[in-house]
Protein backbone atom coordinates (compact mmCIF):
# COMPACT_ATOMS: atom_id res chain seq x y z
CA UNK A 1 0.00 0.00 0.00
CA UNK A 2 1.42 3.43 -0.89
CA UNK A 3 2.44 5.76 1.91
CA UNK A 4 -0.24 8.24 2.95
CA UNK A 5 0.52 11.92 2.48
CA UNK A 6 -1.58 13.65 5.17
CA UNK A 7 -1.29 17.05 3.48
CA UNK A 8 -2.61 15.64 0.20
CA UNK A 9 -5.52 13.93 1.99
CA UNK A 10 -6.40 17.17 3.80
CA UNK A 11 -6.05 19.32 0.67
CA UNK A 12 -8.28 16.97 -1.33
CA UNK A 13 -10.93 16.98 1.40
CA UNK A 14 -10.99 20.76 1.60
CA UNK A 15 -11.00 21.21 -2.17
CA UNK A 16 -13.96 18.86 -2.61
CA UNK A 17 -15.83 20.36 0.37
CA UNK A 18 -15.40 23.92 -0.87
CA UNK A 19 -16.85 22.94 -4.26
CA UNK A 20 -20.29 22.15 -2.79
CA UNK A 21 -22.83 23.49 -0.33
CA UNK A 22 -24.36 20.05 0.29
CA UNK A 23 -23.62 19.53 3.97
CA UNK A 24 -24.18 15.78 3.80
CA UNK A 25 -21.58 15.50 1.06
CA UNK A 26 -19.16 17.70 3.01
CA UNK A 27 -19.65 15.49 6.06
CA UNK A 28 -18.84 12.43 3.91
CA UNK A 29 -15.63 14.09 2.64
CA UNK A 30 -14.57 14.91 6.20
CA UNK A 31 -15.33 11.38 7.43
CA UNK A 32 -13.36 9.91 4.53
CA UNK A 33 -10.36 12.14 5.24
CA UNK A 34 -10.44 11.36 8.96
CA UNK A 35 -10.55 7.64 8.19
CA UNK A 36 -7.49 7.87 5.95
CA UNK A 37 -5.58 10.10 8.38
CA UNK A 38 -6.25 7.67 11.24
CA UNK A 39 -4.28 4.96 9.46
CA UNK A 40 -1.02 6.68 10.53
CA UNK A 41 -2.31 8.82 13.43
CA UNK A 42 -4.47 8.56 16.50
CA UNK A 43 -8.09 9.67 16.20
CA UNK A 44 -7.32 12.84 18.19
CA UNK A 45 -4.31 13.72 16.03
CA UNK A 46 -6.26 13.16 12.81
CA UNK A 47 -9.14 15.31 14.06
CA UNK A 48 -6.82 18.15 15.11
CA UNK A 49 -4.79 18.04 11.87
CA UNK A 50 -7.90 18.28 9.73
CA UNK A 51 -9.49 20.88 12.02
CA UNK A 52 -6.48 23.17 11.79
CA UNK A 53 -6.44 22.91 8.01
CA UNK A 54 -10.17 23.62 7.79
CA UNK A 55 -9.79 26.67 10.05
CA UNK A 56 -7.04 27.98 7.75
CA UNK A 57 -9.10 27.27 4.62
CA UNK A 58 -12.12 29.08 6.02
CA UNK A 59 -10.00 32.06 7.05
CA UNK A 60 -8.50 32.25 3.54
CA UNK A 61 -11.77 31.88 1.64
CA UNK A 62 -14.87 32.58 3.73
CA UNK A 63 -17.18 32.92 0.75
CA UNK A 64 -16.62 29.36 -0.50
CA UNK A 65 -16.15 27.76 2.91
CA UNK A 66 -19.34 28.63 4.79
CA UNK A 67 -20.88 25.15 4.51
CA UNK A 68 -17.55 23.50 5.33
CA UNK A 69 -17.25 25.66 8.46
CA UNK A 70 -20.84 24.84 9.52
CA UNK A 71 -20.33 21.09 9.13
CA UNK A 72 -16.96 21.19 10.89
CA UNK A 73 -18.36 23.27 13.78
CA UNK A 74 -21.09 20.71 14.33
CA UNK A 75 -18.60 17.83 14.25
CA UNK A 76 -16.32 19.69 16.63
CA UNK A 77 -19.18 20.15 19.12
CA UNK A 78 -19.97 16.44 18.93
CA UNK A 79 -16.26 15.67 19.40
CA UNK A 80 -16.07 17.84 22.53
CA UNK A 81 -19.21 16.31 24.02
CA UNK A 82 -17.89 12.82 23.35
CA UNK A 83 -14.53 13.69 24.91
CA UNK A 84 -16.26 15.00 28.03
CA UNK A 85 -18.39 11.88 28.38
CA UNK A 86 -15.51 9.44 27.80
CA UNK A 87 -13.25 8.75 30.77
CA UNK A 88 -9.61 9.43 30.04
CA UNK A 89 -7.21 6.55 29.65
CA UNK A 90 -5.38 7.73 32.76
CA UNK A 91 -8.51 7.63 34.89
CA UNK A 92 -9.38 4.20 33.51
CA UNK A 93 -5.93 2.85 34.37
CA UNK A 94 -6.05 4.32 37.89
CA UNK A 95 -9.47 2.87 38.62
CA UNK A 96 -8.47 -0.52 37.24
CA UNK A 97 -10.96 -0.52 34.32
Amino acid sequence: MPEINPLAVIAECIEKAKATTDQELISDYIAEALGVLQIDNTEDDAFHMLGSAIADAVADDEEHSTSLFEVWSELEEQWKLRALSTPSAARSRCSGR
